[in-house]
């Protein structure tokens, strides 16, 4: 079973994104401060993805997707946004995102997103 590490500012997203991941059937640690999600990937050796808001007021999910890429290359990186414009995208890429998830999603497009980063041993059963 994936670990994730869900990061979003917002309570109301978090818990509902979080609720919605573990039906997916993954385990999930959410945070809404990027510097505490940061800490625990920092002493946490078993995050397998990252999920993150773009907008938020303490760090950006860019600044968060940096941290990780440079601290954990290999653990992937998803970011969700309802205001990101195609050269936020394009900067985010070049930054090594691993995918962009447009809100609002469908908990369909969210479980594809999500399960087509992780290795099919640690995907979401169906």
């Amino acid at each position: 079973m994936a670990n994730l590490l869900l990061i979003d500012d917002d309570p109301g997203v978090l818990r509902a994104l979080g609720l919605l991941l573990k039906a997916f059937g993954y385990q999930v640690s959410a945070f809404s401060s990027p510097r505490e999600a940061l800490e625990h990937l920092r002493r946490s050796t078993d995050i397998d993805l990252v999920l993150t808001d773009l907008r938020m007021p303490e760090l950006s999910g860019e600044d968060v997707l940096r941290t990780v890429k440079s601290e954990h290359r290999l653990i992937p990186v998803i970011i969700m946004s309802g205001h990101a414009t195609d050269s936020d995208i394009a900067r985010l890429k070049a930054h090594g995102l691993d995918a962009f998830i447009p809100k609002p999603f469908t908990p369909d497009q969210f479980k594809l997103a999500v399960g087509g980063l992780l290795p099919s041993d640690q995907s979401a059963q169906t």
